[in-house]
């Protein structure tokens, strides 16, 4: 049995490429081993792991494949659960799947529970980075004024998104919201003014319910 614990760190994404051909060539193809587990925090790393296969011989000579499994650890308070992996990781496995995920099913909640307060608590972040990703690509001309032209004569919108995205992922001009309990109603609108708005781009919003395994 072969262990490997997050062999990427936050520094050693130039290493990506090596660690893992250093894997498939050292370890997957030589198939020296009865289980290989393989634990990592980075989703560009996960990327290249869903290509790793390893093949064992059968009777007559004839590779098979290995099966693969993925699995994610859930943390809620002091305890942490061993999962299947959720669909929009394990198939896609990039950050702007999750990040479209946090918002649509912070869009869905009406009861904050032990659950899903973690949505809430990470709103102002995932947002943030969700439409910074979102409106480079669709406005690639790098000016300053993308929430405004995305939301268009809707400036209450915008004006609302940049200052929750804002003060709750940095407190910009309000450093005692730290010590507030977070504002659950807002959170929802915002969410909400988001999903509504991708969803005027029917394509893409399609595209973006079936990655995270959501019939639109």
């Amino acid at each position: 049995m072969i262990w490997i614990d997050d062999p990427i760190s936050s520094l050693d994404g130039n290493h990506i490429f090596f660690v893992y051909s250093l894997i498939a060539v050292e370890v997957a193809e030589k198939g020296l081993f009865e289980q290989l587990f393989v634990s990592t925090h980075n989703l560009d790393f996960l990327k290249y792991l869903r290509r790793l296969n390893s093949f064992e011989q059968q009777t007559g000579g004839k590779p098979k494949s290995c099966s693969k499994q993925y699995f994610i650890i859930n943390r809620l308070g002091h305890y942490s659960t061993l999962l299947l992996m959720p669909k929009y990781l394990k198939e896609y496995g990039t950050e702007f799947n999750y990040l479209f995920s946090c918002i649509y099913k912070c869009s869905c909640i009406t009861t904050i529970d032990d659950t899903n307060f973690e949505l809430f608590y990470n709103f102002g972040n995932n947002a943030r980075k969700f439409l910074e990703i979102y409106l480079y690509f669709k406005y690639p001309d790098f000016s300053e004024d993308k929430l405004e032209r995305f939301f268009g004569d809707n400036k209450v919108s915008s004006i609302i998104i940049d200052r929750i995205n804002n003060e709750y992922s940095h407190l910009q001009g309000s450093i005692e919201r730290a010590s507030m309990p977070v504002e659950v109603p807002e959170m929802v609108s915002t969410a909400k003014l988001i999903i509504d708005k991708i969803k005027e781009d029917s394509d893409q919003y399609n595209a973006l319910m079936s990655s995270i395994g959501v019939n639109s």
